[in-house]
């Protein structure tokens, strides 16, 4: 119970910085390219995918999938830090939650418990649909268009 208490004041504490980045920021939102749209989503989605894997492979009994689903969302966490949005705002937002990651990650590698990764994996989950929600705010939505 005070793991959860603590996970909650971390999470609020974070919110917190994030709304003060954005207000102190005052820029308006500019929107991606599209090109650079597609690479962050694309990016997302494979995180989304390794997460889904893990977890029908059976991570909640062995710990052999961790080290790996770690390794694989590293590489995806470097590609999006190399794409953060350029506002200011936005920027720092992105950069916070990358680093709220890349914290995930060290436990989802080094955790002796099972409860501590599968909340790890849980904030990665968090962190990432967050990250779509920046990345809505600068008119690049994770709807595609379709083919007709």
């Amino acid at each position: 119970m005070m793991t959860k208490s603590l996970i909650s004041t971390l999470l609020l504490a974070l919110a917190a910085g994030i709304a003060t980045h954005a207000r102190a920021a005052g820029d308006e939102p500019t929107a991606l390219s599209p090109q650079a749209c597609q690479a962050l989503h694309q990016e997302l989605d494979a995180m989304a995918a390794h997460v889904r894997a893990a977890r029908a492979s059976g991570a909640a009994e062995a710990d052999a999938p961790y080290p790996a689903l770690a390794q694989a969302l590293e590489t995806h966490l470097d590609a999006l830090k190399a794409g953060l949005p350029t506002p200011a705002t936005q920027r720092a937002q992105a950069g916070e939650l990358l680093s709220d990651m890349r914290d995930a990650l060290v436990l989802v590698r080094g955790s002796t418990h099972l409860e501590a990764r599968l909340l790890a994996v849980q904030r990665l989950e968090d962190d990432r649909r967050l990250y779509n929600r920046v990345l809505e705010t600068l008119a690049c939505s994770a709807t595609r268009p379709t083919a007709l």
